[in-house]
């Protein structure tokens, strides 16, 4: 790549920028990195790498730049996706990492169905809605895992003074990017279960003998687990919070997915950290080391 080069990740997913920066070296300080939300789109492939069906754009979506000084990167963007979704920029990396929806609602919604605490085992006549068939319980799961990572957020404001207005609840997401496409709003079971653009769309599910059973190995756990949740909760672990909401998750999720990413204590110590977002996996273990790692000064 040559100097200069704009290079955006849609969606950045957690820790894009430390990532980013960690694998190209020396040659990251002359590249532009710009971290994306989420996708523009909620899609689907048709014809993987030609066709795709996209069931609705979004209003707007948060993007931010590392060096934040390269904010004509965003309107360069802009251009390529047209008028719709309007790119919003935000302070930085580090509120898109925490803002990012899919970390909360993919292995949220999975666990919510899936885990023991819901589901017998048993195989399912078809596969359930996944955003429309949000239940109570799974409100409840999704709720405490958005609420941990607000923890997040305040106290990475209080002790390094840095702004994460950006970072907000799975809620305030929900009303930020479906603006209008949502029946009811009164709470997150309600944004998700009348939310036109997820019409139809359903569990990730085998077919067994006419029936249906989870396919665990989905890139919602696969994915989203590494890249997103771990990020949030290693930088919790630093900053010495609990996550008990995301713990549980995590520990039924990294079961699923065959990685060993919290160790028997339910620390960050697993042997397959390396292959996820937590900072702990890019060998980032103090509050210090991470904030460098981010360029963000402490004030």
């Amino acid at each position: 790549m040559k100097p200069g080069t704009i290079v955006a990740t849609m969606p950045a997913r957690s820790g894009g920028d430390i990532l980013f920066a960690s694998k190209l070296g020396d040659k990251a300080k002359d590249m532009v990195f710009c971290g994306f939300e989420t996708l523009p789109w909620a899609c689907r492939f048709t014809e993987w790498g030609k066709k795709a069906t996209v069931l609705g754009t979004k209003n707007n979506i948060l993007a931010a730049v590392t060096p934040a000084s390269a904010t004509k990167a965003l309107a360069k963007l802009q251009g390529l996706l047209g008028v719709n979704p309007l790119v919003q920029e935000s302070p930085n990396n580090l509120g898109i990492s925490l803002r990012n929806p899919g970390m909360i609602v993919h292995p949220g919604v999975m666990y919510g169905r899936w885990s023991s605490e819901a589901w017998d085992g048993q195989p399912k006549d078809e596969a359930p809605l996944f955003y429309q068939g949000v239940d109570e319980f799974t409100e409840k799961v999704l709720l405490g895992m958005t609420d941990e990572v607000q923890l997040v957020c305040r106290k990475m404001e209080e002790v390094a003074m840095v702004d994460m207005k950006d970072a907000c609840t799975l809620k305030q997401w929900y009303l930020d990017c479906y603006d209008g496409q949502m029946k009811d709003t009164s709470s997150l079971k309600a944004c998700m279960n009348t939310n036109a653009a997820y019409d139809g769309l359903k569990h990730p599910c085998k077919e067994v003998d006419g029936k249906f059973m989870p396919d665990l190995k989905y890139r919602y756990l696969a994915e989203d687990i590494p890249t997103g949740l771990c990020f949030a909760k290693g930088l919790a672990e630093i900053l010495g919070l609990d996550t008990p909401t995301i713990d549980k998750v995590m520990k039924w999720g990294q079961e699923c997915i065959g990685l060993e990413i919290l160790g028997p204590e339910g620390k960050m110590t697993g042997k397959d950290l390396d292959k996820t977002r937590a900072p702990q996996g890019m060998g980032i273990t103090t509050l210090e080391a991470f904030l460098a790692a981010s360029k963000i000064e402490a004030k």
